[in-house]
């Protein structure tokens, strides 16, 4: 989770203004007795998640029963990134969000479906989940590969062009 957390305090430092002002806005709206902090009642009202709980105790790293604005941007930088991944396989306890390394199924993700299917290490390696594609890769080597595929830029001497399709099958036959 500090990992998540300085990633997201370097976002905020490098924000415009403008978008540092809506953070702040975002975290007024959700400090509803305007104490400079954000309570578990108030966090519940704002998400209503049922991993409430587990999300808020991993968010609060002082351990107050509250987050301070530190604290909040780790959240708001979970919510507007997109970052906040959680695991789709069956039993994963570890955590309410993937931390660090996780697996994607390409498909879902190449086919822009509305949502990629994703899940923890543990329940990867153990098979303990049920999707209609077969094939995954890590969140690192996904990113990886697809800038390489899109990095490859065809010269003349070419005379076929390699997919991105070809290229993940490629390099998943690699691992």
């Amino acid at each position: 989770m500090q990992e998540i957390h300085n990633a997201a305090l370097a976002y905020y430092h490098n924000l415009s203004d403008e978008l540092k002002q809506k953070a702040s806005e975002k975290f007024k709206e959700m400090d509803s007795n305007d104490n400079g902090t954000i309570s578990i009642k108030e966090f519940r009202r704002s998400l209503g998640s049922s991993e409430i709980k587990r999300c808020f105790k991993l968010l609060d790293k002082t351990g107050d029963g509250k987050l301070d604005f530190n604290e909040f941007i780790t959240l708001y930088y979970l919510v507007e990134s997109g970052r906040g991944v959680f695991c789709d396989g069956h039993g994963c306890k570890a955590s309410p969000f993937l931390n660090g390394l996780y697996f994607t199924c390409v498909e879902c993700f190449h086919n822009n479906e509305a949502a990629t299917f994703d899940l923890c290490t543990s329940c990867y390696r153990d098979g303990k989940y049920v999707h209609n594609h077969a094939s995954f890769l890590d969140n690192y080597v996904f990113l990886r590969s697809k800038a390489a595929c899109e990095s490859t830029t065809p010269t003349e001497d070419d005379h076929h062009e390699v997919t991105y399709d070809q290229f993940i099958l490629e390099t998943e036959n690699d691992i």
